[in-house]
């Protein structure tokens, strides 16, 4: 991942964190478009688990992407 991407990613899972609903390591898009396109950015770097069309799971790395960003997640 290089820096730019990184900071993108930041970006994004703050969004997430902020305007998405987060139940443990669940998150739900909210049949949110923009959301279920955050999720699907995110898993396509190993960081978000898409369960289906709506729900996506973080993974152990975005756990601990999450946790370097102080996310608060």
């Amino acid at each position: 991942m290089t820096g730019r991407e990184k900071k993108l990613l930041i970006a994004l899972a703050k969004m997430v964190d902020q305007y998405l609903d987060c139940h443990q390591d669940e998150v739900d898009s909210r049949s949110i478009s923009a959301g279920e396109h955050a999720i699907g950015a995110l898993a396509e770097f190993g960081l978000m688990d898409v369960i289906n069309t709506r729900f996506g799971r973080w993974t152990e790395t975005g756990k601990k992407f999450v946790a370097e960003a102080k996310l608060g997640h």
